[in-house]
């Protein structure tokens, strides 16, 4: 499973890997999809880790760079091929809190949706999580979306596909609950037409209900 000229999209149905999907669809440059059907433990398979020695999906070759982590994968897609758009440039005054959400959605509000009841317990040296608990991330999120369409104000961007994804696979698992703010937000997004081709291909409506999903990878 060797890297191909071009970008290649390691993917699986029912996985994190829509939000690159999604990604790839918002920029609208050419791309081919590789499955790696986590339901089969085909990341597992000695081919797939030589390239993501982690063995998650998704995984995206461009040419000879790989990369591997959602996070990761976006912030190099919207700065290699939508610069100064999707991506804030460097001097524009957009580009801290577009840095941050785009962190935020892996180390604040995944980690919250997937542990939120569940008992963590505290570590060595006493430091707790590196995350608040749901309820007071949700406060956050709403008061950054209150009275604006995207995450960056009328913008949408780049944080809006990370941070956003993160957000709709929680309210589609019933993991987050429907407050009006973030609600309207996830409708803004999924009206979008590259949200739903890539849903369309992480779920695909003949095998799977879009209210019951797998989102582990």
């Amino acid at each position: 499973m060797a890297a191909r000229r071009g970008i290649t999209l390691y993917h699986s149905p029912a996985s994190r890997a829509f939000i690159t999907y999604w990604m790839l669809e918002e920029l609208g440059v050419p791309f081919r999809v590789e499955t790696v059907d986590i339901r089969k433990g085909q990341q597992k398979s000695p081919a797939y880790l030589k390239l993501n020695p982690s063995g998650k999906v998704p995984t995206l070759t461009d040419g000879k760079v790989v990369v591997s982590e959602t996070a990761a994968i976006c912030l190099y897609l919207a700065d290699r091929y939508s610069y100064g758009a999707l991506a804030p440039k460097l001097e524009a005054p957009a580009r801290g809190p577009y840095l941050q959400w785009m962190v935020y959605a892996t180390a604040v509000l995944e980690p919250a949706r997937s542990l939120h009841g569940a008992a963590v317990p505290t570590p060595p040296g006493g430091w707790g999580p590196g995350w608040q608990p749901l309820p007071q991330v949700l406060d956050v999120l709403q008061a950054a979306l209150k009275d604006r369409d995207y995450l960056l104000g009328d913008r949408f961007s780049t944080a809006d596909v990370m941070l956003g994804a993160t957000l709709s696979m929680g309210l589609l698992t019933k993991e987050i609950p429907e407050v009006p703010v973030l609600a309207d937000y996830n409708q803004r997004l999924a009206r979008r037409p590259a949200y739903n081709r890539a849903a369309d291909a992480t779920w695909p409506p003949d095998l799977f209900a879009r209210d019951v999903l797998e989102t582990t990878s």
